[in-house]
């Protein structure tokens, strides 16, 4: 991350006459990243962080007219962010592992975050915990990654011929998980999604959330899903606004 700020310290050095334009421009994982964390699952170790990376970045960009100096400080400030919510999601994908909790460590996967795969052990405990459940879980995009591995089938025993014949991530049914998965579209604002979370979790009923207003990945469900109020419930191609008990049991 050190040499990332380097370069875009001296690149942006070379146009600073048009910061804005620059910083945009580039493509940042700084200023990327937002998104990519926006779509991560919530009430994790990194969710206040996450929340202030957002008016982080959005602070650092305004600040791009401003003094040089005062940018540049700005944009550390920013990749200090950056790295702690990197170490803390890194953590819970671990615990996730560890834990053999499939449903987080889909809903982390579902993120699509470009840096748990740069470092190569870490890399391969992840792809050796999804090959290890693939009749369980499959996943195009870790299908994609595992094939950009040089000898992939040798190393980890397999053979991925080609994508899943759906480009929607699935869990499947074992005796080890639910038959489905139930997705909670919350917001920070709304006390009956606090009612519904407690209520699932004095039932040992695990469950994935988004936030509906701030995470993209929680907008673009609850449109697809037609929610009409909060707490919404997705259970595979179905959906339910409010908490109704007997609903999520019939569907779990």
């Amino acid at each position: 991350m050190k040499l990332l700020f380097a370069l875009l310290s001296l690149t942006l050095s070379l146009v600073h006459a048009n910061y804005p334009e620059a910083f945009s421009d580039l493509g940042t994982p700084l200023y990327k990243a937002d998104k990519k964390f926006s779509a991560l699952p919530t009430e994790k170790l990194y969710s206040p962080q996450v929340q202030e990376y957002h008016h982080q970045q959005a602070e650092t960009l305004a600040l791009a007219k401003a003094d040089k100096g005062t940018y540049f400080k700005a944009l550390r400030k920013l990749t200090k962010e950056h790295d702690t919510i990197l170490a803390l999601a890194k953590r819970e994908m671990v615990n996730s592992i560890r834990n053999d909790d499939l449903v987080s460590f889909q809903a982390l996967n579902e993120a699509h975050i470009e840096a748990f795969y740069t470092q190569e052990s870490f890399r391969k405990r992840i792809f050796t915990y999804y090959l290890n459940n693939k009749n369980r879980y499959t996943s195009t995009y870790l299908n994609k990654k595992i094939r950009e591995e040089k000898s992939y089938d040798k190393q980890y025993g397999v053979d991925i011929t080609g994508p899943s014949s759906s480009s929607d991530e699935r869990i499947t049914s074992t005796r080890h998980t639910r038959s489905k998965q139930l997705i909670l579209l919350s917001t920070t604002w709304c006390g009956q999604c606090k009612k519904a979370k407690a209520y699932l979790r004095e039932n040992g009923i695990r469950f994935v959330e988004y936030d509906a207003e701030k995470s993209s990945k929680g907008k673009s469900l609850m449109q697809k899903y037609h929610g009409t109020g909060y707490p919404t419930f997705i259970i595979g191609n179905d959906s339910m606004s409010g908490l109704s008990p007997s609903w999520i049991k019939e569907r779990l």
